[in-house]
């Protein structure tokens, strides 16, 4: 008996140590599937991607489908912008939620108003039996809808981007913060920014642009409309041809003698109306000297006439030209 105890001191010792470094590896590998391997680390690579623009590596451990639209912000430049303004991006939560499915909740900041995105992940499969490998579930990517009126193409994140018949899609991968905005020769619309953190924001918010005329346009406008009542003044008759001026009077008068001057000009004010562009009604002041001889009596008077006449104008204007047609009966 007393020679056997050696033995299984040695053997107890082996199984002791063969435990310890069974139950060392199963920690091991605890800690390298919930440290390493995790789905919290796999959304913090995703998000590394995005800020470097890789794209193409992003969208490839997403595994999304793209839709259609314009991708200026799935790659280089346009992902990068999309995600400069976004601080302090870190992971809240991780919630796994049984059947290998688990929810990353991941917070962050933009322009200092505190956001959240969850990133929903499922588990793959195994490596070498024991290591744990994770893939996002996410079926398709979302997409923006961007639209403006009166112009073909707006900036976003300060990339040109056509417009087809006003709106443009831009698939996004999440999150991003997407502003838009554009600036032509006659017409404007100030920046809209949208933090998408999630596929139902970029549904349920598209960026519709609100599109103003640009003080160039108002005066180009007005420019016309003053050489078109000069014109009108420039006529010594009582009802200037194709103008809104008028005098009626039964006395007779001497065409040298009409002197018409315009003392208020029309201040021309752009309004949109059934998807286009109109001008509101216009009003001119205007003087008018001359003088009257009386049918009857012969005698001669000068008068002078203050009156405001009040007119309309068609507009016909793209993104380059504008022509005004003042709308005046002969």
């Amino acid at each position: 008996m007393q020679n056997g105890s050696p033995l299984v001191k040695v053997v107890a010792l082996w199984v002791a140590a063969l435990m310890a470094v069974a139950v060392a590896g199963i920690l091991s590998v605890a800690w390298v599937n919930q440290r390493v391997l995790g789905p919290d680390q796999l959304v913090a690579e995703y998000f590394d991607l995005l800020r470097a623009g890789e794209g193409g590596l992003a969208l490839g451990l997403v595994g999304a489908e793209v839709p259609d639209g314009n991708a200026i912000l799935l790659d280089g430049a346009g992902l990068r912008a999309s995600v400069a303004p976004i601080r302090d991006f870190r992971i809240a939560e991780t919630d796994l939620l049984g059947e290998g499915h688990a929810a990353v909740t991941s917070t962050y900041s933009v322009d200092g108003e505190e956001y959240r995105t969850v990133f929903r992940l499922r588990q793959s499969g195994r490596d070498w039996l024991f290591l744990d490998r994770w893939a996002f579930e996410t079926p398709e990517l979302p997409a923006l809808r961007v639209s403006a009126d009166t112009t073909s193409e707006v900036t976003v994140n300060g990339i040109e981007s056509p417009l087809a018949k006003g709106a443009q899609h831009l698939p996004l991968l999440l999150p991003a913060v997407v502003q838009a905005g554009y600036e032509d020769k006659y017409f404007e619309a100030e920046p809209k920014t949208r933090v998408v953190d999630a596929a139902a924001t970029a549904q349920r918010e598209p960026l519709d642009l609100v599109t103003q005329p640009t003080r160039r346009l108002v005066e180009d406008i007005d420019r016309q409309i003053r050489a078109y009542v000069d014109g009108c003044a420039e006529q010594q008759v009582l009802k200037p041809a194709g103008c809104p001026l008028t005098y009626d009077t039964n006395a007779r008068v001497a065409a040298d003698t009409i002197d018409w001057d315009i003392t208020e000009y029309p201040s021309a004010q752009v309004g949109a109306y059934d998807g286009g562009w109109v001008l509101r009604p216009l009003e001119v002041g205007t003087t008018l000297t001359l003088e009257e001889q009386d049918l009857m009596t012969g005698f001669t008077e000068e008068k002078t006439i203050t009156e405001s006449f009040g007119f309309t104008a068609t507009l016909d204007v793209d993104a380059r030209t504008v022509r005004v047609t003042p709308a005046a009966g002969d």
